[in-house]
């Protein structure tokens, strides 16, 4: 693989470690309404939006099931735990944006968070200036896996998406990035690699600083 000329990045468990985070006081929330928590759940709602997550949610745990109130006490805590602890960043991100930096590659950050949250989370961790735009899930109508956040960093950034590699964990960031024609790598989290997702992943790396290593 020849080093790509836009690197775009996930954030949530692809930068931060915030996708256990999440999980972890989600679960918390979860049982203090009686609702189960399962791992093959919340993955599935990973790279969403959040209409998208309310459907899934319904399904899973029927009509009464109120996203709202759970994200809202999940964030309320998530929140507490960063403010008291910081933000975990990824093993290998510091590198692997230095590595970008110094072959010329372009960073993006594409992810289905809102961006002003995007936006604080890389200024806390002291990493907003390695990444050229910021899309977050309110700047596009569709969230993955439909294509629109990849097609849109390629458009800010007048590249052809086929010369941008797409660095993501989740299923749904995966195959947005292959109906977007873009390369896409997975550095697995909370997903493990399947030969299910053969056909949607380039590229399979064990971790952030492996993935340099393929690069």
């Amino acid at each position: 693989m020849n080093i790509p000329k836009v690197a775009i990045f996930d954030m949530d468990g692809l930068i931060f470690n915030t996708e256990r985070q999440f999980f972890k006081f989600e679960s918390m929330v979860h049982k203090k309404y009686g609702y189960p928590s399962r791992i093959e759940d919340f993955t599935q709602t990973l790279g969403l939006s959040f209409d998208s997550v309310k459907e899934v949610h319904k399904k899973i745990f029927g009509e009464d099931f109120s996203t709202e109130q759970i994200f809202k006490e999940t964030r309320e805590l998530v929140a507490k735990d960063i403010e008291e602890n910081g933000l975990e960043i990824m093993k290998g991100i510091p590198e692997l944006l230095e590595f970008f930096k110094g072959n010329g590659t372009i960073c993006c950050v594409a992810s289905s968070t809102v961006t002003p949250m995007v936006e604080k989370y890389l200024n806390i961790a002291g990493i907003r200036d390695y990444f050229k735009h910021i899309i977050g899930g309110d700047q596009v109508k569709n969230s993955k896996p439909n294509p629109e956040i990849f097609l849109k960093a390629a458009s800010l950034l007048k590249v052809p998406i086929a010369a941008c590699m797409v660095a993501e964990d989740s299923i749904n960031g995966l195959k947005a990035a292959r109906a977007a024609g873009a390369i896409s790598c997975m550095i697995p989290d909370l997903t493990p690699y399947t030969k299910k997702l053969f056909p949607f992943c380039d590229y399979v790396s064990p971790s952030l600083l492996a993935c340099k290593e393929i690069l």
